[in-house]
């Protein structure tokens, strides 16, 4: 009897079962009455179809024009860029390209630049402020293209102003990154080596 008792107890003091079923909404059930869940066995040996090589290969005749279309098109072409890269002309003169000046001719530029309280300097006073703004451009290329210590002199192409207001280095430097990595670490070891032997510092 005690066991007994210790059973009801047990069976009474236990929570109600919740089902999922009680949190569907009304007539999801009875829709899924009649319906038998799919076999999964079944899904997973579905035979794959290979596709056939027909179905790769497209239809490429659409996209390739006639002669007539091709010819008028590179008639276009050519008549476009003869005007983009033609040398331009300005009221019957011919804007040749510039040709690369020796370095005196900047050098001479920059000596007569030393001293700029001239009076000759007081009407180009305004190109002097207007290039104000470019001097950070020209010390980053001027920095970009200072030499390494394994260079003695390095010329480099310059792009100046005529009045000599503001002059850009017009180089951009490649290396070979390889060989640029082991240059520095030779003068690295020759550097440290340098400082070991120095004498007078």
């Amino acid at each position: 009897d005690n066991y007994q008792d210790q059973a009801e107890e047990t069976i009474n003091t236990t929570k109600p079962c919740v089902r999922f079923a009680d949190h569907l909404p009304p007539g999801i059930l009875d829709q899924r009455a009649g319906m038998a869940l799919p076999d999964i066995s079944t899904r997973l040996r579905a035979p794959v179809k290979e596709p056939s090589r027909s179905e790769f290969e497209l239809d490429l005749s659409h996209f390739v024009l006639p002669d007539e279309v091709l010819r008028d098109k590179v008639k276009k072409w050519r008549h476009v860029n003869t005007k983009r890269y033609n040398e331009k002309r300005k009221l019957g003169y011919v804007d040749h390209q510039k040709e690369l000046l020796p370095p005196e001719v900047y050098r001479k530029i920059v000596k007569d630049h030393g001293d700029m309280s001239s009076k000759k300097f007081r009407h180009d006073k305004r190109v002097y402020l207007g290039a104000l703004k470019y001097i950070p451009h020209a010390v980053y290329k001027l920095m970009e293209n200072i030499p390494m210590p394994w260079e003695e002199v390095r010329y480099c192409k310059v792009l100046y102003h005529i009045t000599g207001a503001i002059t850009f280095i017009n180089e951009v430097p490649k290396v070979i990154e390889p060989v640029y990595v082991a240059q520095w670490s030779t003068m690295w070891i020759l550097m440290r080596r340098e400082k070991r032997d120095r004498r007078h510092f």
